[in-house]
């Protein structure tokens, strides 16, 4: 990510000024005066040993190497909506350091319910723009571009240099191409679905073609009948970071399961497909 010149100028920075952790406001200034990007001095500090302040509860989960490759990842979103909106929010702050989100919709009213990113002030905005504009304001270090798009319609360019894919998603026919795309790009899937209190998670990993064998039988999900509250898209979008995170860090187990949660009855269950 960064030069040997760069390092050696942020080096002298960061040893003249004794630099033994970094604040927002730190950061800022040595982006400006180095010119170099915010997420640039970040890894430096990682790669030293400093740790930057807004990441310093991630650090016992994540560790510090895992922080500094979270910070090197390159993720996309699909669909930015209920899921979407809340991943988009867990990644940034996770400190994930590249996400591409892909959303055609602009909000509407019945958004206001369930969606993160949906407020009475952007009903009729595009959910793309309202994604690139909310990661700025918790995170500016994280590199966000954003595509007003069907994700069958991206352009080749929008994939390059993807480590990891997650399906927010509510059409069972892009799900379907998403699988296949990913299949080909040999990238992970982080797929989430949810209808009233229940939802589905897991991994499609490349040629497992999980997608397929559940859906093809069906149309439609089941939320065009069962509707979404406001916590079941909250409960997934989690459980999507956190698979997606670990699968980022090299700590989760390669199998084809997926997670089912009935938050009517607080009930979990692991289903091997």
């Amino acid at each position: 990510m960064l030069s040997r010149g760069e390092k050696n100028l942020l080096g002298n920075i960061f040893r003249r000024e004794g630099i033994k952790e970094l604040s927002l406001e730190t950061t800022e200034r040595i982006s400006r005066e180095t010119g170099l990007s915010l997420r640039a001095v970040e890894y430096f500090a990682l790669e030293n040993g400093v740790i930057p302040r807004k990441y310093a509860r991630n650090i016992g989960s994540f560790t510090l190497a895992g922080q500094k490759k979270l910070l090197a990842s390159k993720v996309m979103i699909v669909g930015l909506g209920g899921l979407g909106g809340y991943v988009l929010e867990e990644l940034c702050r996770a400190g994930v350091g590249e996400i591409v989100g892909v959303d055609g919709d602009a909000f509407e009213e019945t958004n206001l319910n369930r969606q993160l990113l949906a407020t009475v002030k952007n009903l009729g905005q595009k959910k793309a723009n309202k994604a690139r504009k909310r990661a700025a304001e918790i995170n500016q270090a994280v590199v966000v571009s954003s595509f007003v798009s069907k994700v069958e319609n991206l352009p080749e360019t929008a994939w390059q240099g993807v480590e990891l894919v997650f399906d927010c998603l509510d059409n069972i026919e892009s799900r379907l191409y998403l699988e296949e795309k990913t299949k080909n790009l040999g990238v992970p899937l982080v797929h989430g679905a949810i209808g009233g209190w229940y939802g589905q998670v897991g991994i499609v990993w490349p040629g497992s073609n999980l997608l397929t064998k559940i859906y093809q039988e069906r149309k439609k999900g089941i939320e065009q009948v069962l509707g979404n509250p406001p916590f079941t898209p909250a409960v997934a979008a989690s459980l999507m970071v956190a698979l997606g995170i670990n699968c980022l860090l090299g700590t989760l187990e390669k199998e084809n399961v997926f997670y089912f949660f009935d938050l009517k009855n607080l009930e979990f269950e692991k289903i091997n497909l």
